[in-house]
């Protein structure tokens, strides 16, 4: 980078790093254990992306997503992440790093 000030944080394709992913799953119980100021950052940032994009325009109407094991097998996708509404105290603790 040239600039010496640049902020590599804010560079999108530097977070996903050397990986051909072309999508990002973020979990809504994950998302919901964040800060308040988080969270309303982050609602702001997907309206915007939803004022601005049409992600039908390839005629996709959804995507689904699948849990995967270390090594690369399907598996079902754990209940803690799928309870968002009443997440154990359990699950919130094993969600933070510490």
């Amino acid at each position: 980078m040239e600039n010496k000030n640049y902020d590599q944080r804010k560079d999108l394709h530097l977070w996903f790093g050397l990986s051909y992913a072309a999508f990002l799953v973020m979990p809504r119980v994950a998302m919901m254990q964040m800060p308040e100021e988080w969270q309303e950052k982050m609602a702001e940032l997907l309206n915007q992306y939803d004022e601005t994009i049409d992600t039908a325009a390839f005629g996709v109407k959804g995507c689904r997503v699948n849990a995967l094991t270390g090594d690369g097998k399907l598996m079902k996708m754990p209940e803690e992440l799928l309870n968002y509404r009443h997440p154990l105290p359990s699950t919130k603790a094993a969600l933070l790093k510490d």
